[in-house]
């Protein structure tokens, strides 16, 4: 009976895994729907960041409701000031580095880095901080909870191999970037997932990754349209 049970966690916890890959996908696929409707981009955006918290959501209910584990299966560990200072220092000096190892390696192979989609976004936020702000705060929340909080550490339980998940995640994560059109847009992103997934073992602190996830993000936006 016991092995029973441990099996029906196991799927359950494996459907989760599939669920949280899912959803982040076809929040990206909604804002398709948008496209031959009256709605000014800015407000096509809106809708789509809106969809991304929904698909979240949705995730919370499943954990919630059918899986009936701890939403962050590695226990949250807490910091004082200091620490946690130097913790969001530690990766944001680890995100400069991988980036401009990344950025080197573009130049070298001449991978096409301009993204027509992007550009458009950059165009929306040049008028609109608000979006840019919220923008941020959605990536560096719901984006973090999906893939290093829940999918993370789930992965590492199916594969047995805490390494190999934190790759395949940031792959992942990288992918969910497909729709800026470039290839470059999915590289950049698994390379920062790399890192957050690493520090997400190494301090097993959400609150530090999403903080570091969403002042890198306003950085990089903040400049980009400055």
């Amino acid at each position: 009976m016991p092995n029973n049970t441990n099996s029906t966690k196991n799927h359950i916890v494996i459907v989760g895994i599939l669920i949280s890959i899912l959803l982040p996908f076809l929040a990206i696929l909604s804002s398709y729907l948008f496209k031959q409707t009256g709605f000014t981009g800015e407000i096509k955006f809106f809708i789509s960041r809106i969809c991304i918290w929904f698909s979240l959501l949705l995730l919370f209910l499943y954990n919630y409701k059918i899986e009936k584990l701890p939403f962050l299966l590695w226990t949250e560990k807490q910091y004082s000031f200091s620490p946690f200072v130097i913790a969001v220092f530690e990766t944001f000096l680890k995100l400069f580095i991988a980036v401009i190892i990344v950025g080197s390696i573009i130049l070298l192979f001449k991978i096409k880095v301009e993204s027509v989609v992007l550009n458009k976004a950059l165009a929306l936020f040049k008028n609109n901080y608000f979006l840019l702000f919220f923008t941020c705060v959605t990536a560096g929340i719901t984006e973090e909870l999906f893939f290093r909080g829940y999918l993370l550490p789930r992965l590492a339980i199916v594969l047995k191999n805490t390494k190999l998940a934190i790759v395949l995640s940031s792959l992942l994560f990288g992918l969910m970037h497909y729709g800026y059109g470039t290839l470059f847009q999915m590289i950049g992103p698994a390379v920062i997932g790399l890192v957050l997934a690493f520090q997400y073992q190494k301090y097993q602190n959400i609150k530090m990754v999403i903080l570091c996830h969403f002042l890198w993000d306003l950085l990089l936006l903040s400049i980009k349209t400055s």
